[in-house]
């Protein structure tokens, strides 16, 4: 699939520049649906139009918590912080922590500092019924340094699909943070991609269930469904591209 996926992207790169109408127009496509599907996997309420009509207008949605609506306005900025970084920045403890910080500014019904670790160690009931334990938070710190260490030896000898959705995984598995694990890991696999040239990896709210089931396979060793995955989502959003 990977061969397919660059030969759609030369398609692109060989249309570039883009006019400056068409690359507002996608970003604020982009922007809107990876909000809207980031979001609600972790159980925001709104709908994509909802979303996308807060974020245009600014205008509140009646009968929606001010904790969604933060969700959705911290969101945008966590992509916003990315896209403006994407060319002089490079991946590290320091920006994931920053995403985790954007993500729960003005939050006030949480009982954790937004960008530090955590300080209790956590767990989920996966879709198979099994209680999976994440790193110990005495561990986190010492295998954070090792995951990005790990993505710096490794930048040049994956494909970058291939380093996208196994960093990821690696990510989640620490689940490094209190909350927001899986939206602070989306936007940090996403800064993988689009250095390299990529549009975002957008994981659908449709897809949820492959989604933590292709987690899931990988914690056991399997990396083949979320590699799968992400690479669908990356083909998408090609075509996306191609079609304007």
């Amino acid at each position: 699939m990977f061969e397919k996926i660059d030969a759609m992207r030369k398609l692109v790169d060989a249309r570039r520049p883009l006019h400056p109408d068409i690359m507002n127009t996608l970003a604020q496509k982009f922007r809107e649906e990876w909000t809207y599907h980031s979001n609600a996997i972790e159980g925001n309420t709104f709908t994509i139009q909802e979303t996308a009509f807060f974020l245009r207008e600014g205008l509140t949605v009646k009968g929606k918590s001010l904790r969604e609506h933060l969700e959705i306005v911290n969101h945008a900025e966590a992509i916003d912080f990315l896209r403006e970084g994407i060319e002089q920045r490079e991946l590290t403890e320091g920006m994931i922590k920053e995403f985790h910080a954007i993500l729960f500014q003005g939050v006030r019904d949480i009982d954790f500092s937004p960008g530090e670790y955590k300080k209790e160690d956590n767990h989920v009931l996966t879709l198979s019924g099994v209680i999976h334990h994440y790193t110990p938070a005495i561990h986190v710190t010492s295998e954070m340094e090792a995951l990005i260490q790990w993505y710096d030896g490794m930048r040049n000898a994956m494909h970058p699909i291939e380093l996208a959705a196994v960093f990821h995984h690696k990510l989640t598995a620490i689940h490094p943070f209190n909350d927001g694990n899986g939206r602070v890991s989306r936007l940090a696999m996403n800064v993988i991609l689009m250095k390299t040239g990529y549009p975002p990896a957008i994981i659908r709210n449709e897809n949820r269930d492959i989604y933590y089931t292709a987690l899931e396979k990988a914690d056991h060793g399997d990396l083949q469904p979320i590699m799968d995955l992400i690479a669908a989502e990356v083909k998408h959003n090609l075509e996306v591209m191609l079609s304007v």
